[in-house]
């Protein structure tokens, strides 16, 4: 006698798992190659103007390594490259995530305080949630995962404030988007002002990254990880 197939539950819809993965490619180049960057000219100020002698806010010197030592170790020109190529991919990739999530009311359901995913709902709904875009139909009945209230609105900061952020700070240190628009630079009271707070956001970004990942381990790493290539893991494993 044949056991029945094990239920399971959708964790993420097609699209969802696409954007997912791109943008870790995305990401991990964006940050090597913004490090590449940063070692080149290894000093953060606020302001105008920075410069070797300059008052820092930040100086890698004052942690042991030296200018002629972060130079040999950077390459700016690999790194401004690469590190604009995959800026575009990943703000083309997050503004389709966002599109798809603002069309499936993924953020709602999901992420806000009291979304519509803490219910167990039907089949039409959690193929909505999944996206529409399944492979095989959710098992009905079998409610939708949500995130916790803290970890949603983490989610939340990072897609409308952090990214954008890192976004309007990046092409501020660009010549030729703010000789179209010097106000940018203005905004920030400076282009060496855009280039700290940018940097400062990667950091934020990057401690996101970390507890994401810590989260992802410690809630089953096996698990989680089949449920974002798949898209579904089993209801109860062994």
């Amino acid at each position: 006698m044949t056991e029945p197939p094990a239920q399971r539950v959708r964790r993420h819809g097609l699209t969802v798992r696409i954007c997912h993965w791109i943008n870790v490619v995305a990401v991990g180049y964006l940050l090597v190659s913004g490090v590449h960057i940063f070692l080149d000219f290894p000093e953060l100020y606020w302001g105008k103007v920075g410069f070797q002698g300059h008052p820092a806010a930040f100086r890698l010197a004052d942690w042991g390594i030296s200018w002629d030592q972060a130079g040999a170790w950077g390459d700016r020109r690999w790194g401004r490259n690469y590190h604009f190529t995959f800026a575009w991919v990943f703000v083309i990739n997050g503004l389709v995530y966002v599109a798809w999530s603002l069309r499936r009311r993924h953020f709602r359901r999901s992420m806000l305080p009291g979304g519509a995913a803490s219910a167990s709902p039907g089949r039409e709904e959690q193929r909505a949630a999944a996206g529409g875009d399944a492979a095989e139909p959710p098992t009905s009945g079998t409610p939708m995962p949500r995130y916790r209230t803290p970890q949603g609105i983490a989610y939340l900061t990072m897609i409308f404030f952090l990214i954008p952020l890192l976004f309007v700070t990046g092409i501020a240190q660009m010549p030729a988007f703010t000789a179209i628009a010097p106000w940018l630079i203005d905004v920030f009271g400076g282009r060496q002002t855009a280039r700290t707070i940018h940097t400062i956001a990667t950091v934020a970004v990057v401690l996101f990254a970390v507890i994401h990942v810590g989260q992802v381990i410690a809630t089953g790493f096996v698990r989680n990880l089949r449920g974002m290539i798949t898209g579904s893991t089993p209801l109860q494993e062994d």
